[in-house]
């Protein structure tokens, strides 16, 4: 097998390569994700008057499934990410980078189950404008209690980040507090309907910055690369 190949010598796929996977996965989730969600579905959504939601739903109902369609590609490149992540984490721990692909699928499974309630949305649009804004809070609510095992999962990489030797230790501190705003956007939607902090739209940053750190340092990752602490 050629130095150059992109498999290792296990036969799996090279860690610099799955970090590249990842930050390019990460990347084009962001895009999507905000045209889907912020420049399509909640400029659709008037969450204090059903009628008005259901006639928009109605008046633009293609491009509300496009918006739920792209909302599904996220959810199916969450798990091309977890196991690229995993593919990557493993150097520091295949334990614990396991389980954090685990909490990164568990939610992706959750957030698919509720992008489901969006196609019902629009299909009750014509007719029940109530069950219309109520299939969209349960999609809404079914994603918060998604990102709380997301938050869990960050929480995870967050730690291996910081016991690895070929990542930057800041990027593990701003991933935790990425973490720490989606747990408490995810249980303040869940136990408070007037909640509206939305800290996670401020504390993004580490995730911005682990995509980036993965497209311009991830190929620098080398396939024995281990961790700064004991395992």
């Amino acid at each position: 097998m050629s130095e150059g190949s992109e498999l290792n010598r296990s036969g799996g796929i090279r860690p610099r390569t799955a970090a590249i996977v990842a930050g390019i996965g990460l990347l084009v989730m962001a895009i999507v994700a905000a045209f889907s969600n912020m420049g399509v579905i909640t400029r659709l959504i008037v969450s204090t008057d059903a009628g008005l939601t259901a006639q928009n739903l109605v008046a633009s109902a293609a491009l509300f499934r496009l918006g739920a369609v792209g909302l599904i590609v996220t959810a199916i490149l969450d798990v091309v990410v977890a196991w690229a992540l995993y593919v990557v984490l493993r150097l520091v721990n295949p334990s614990l980078s396991l389980l954090g692909a685990w909490f990164r699928l568990a939610y992706a499974a959750i957030f698919a189950v509720a992008i489901s309630s969006l196609f019902g949305a629009v299909r009750a649009a014509p007719t029940d404008p109530a069950q219309t804004l109520f299939l969209y809070r349960t999609f809404d609510q079914g994603w918060h209690i998604g990102l709380i095992l997301f938050a869990i999962h960050l929480g995870v990489v967050g730690v291996l980040v910081w016991r690895s030797d070929f990542f930057s230790r800041i990027v593990s501190v701003l991933l935790a507090v990425a973490a720490l705003g989606y747990v408490v956007d995810g249980f303040g939607t869940l136990l408070s309907p007037s909640y509206s902090l939305g800290l996670s739209t401020f504390t993004f940053v580490g995730e911005v910055v682990f995509i980036f750190w993965l497209l311009i340092s991830g190929g620098r990752i080398q396939d024995s690369a281990g961790s700064k602490s004991s395992t």
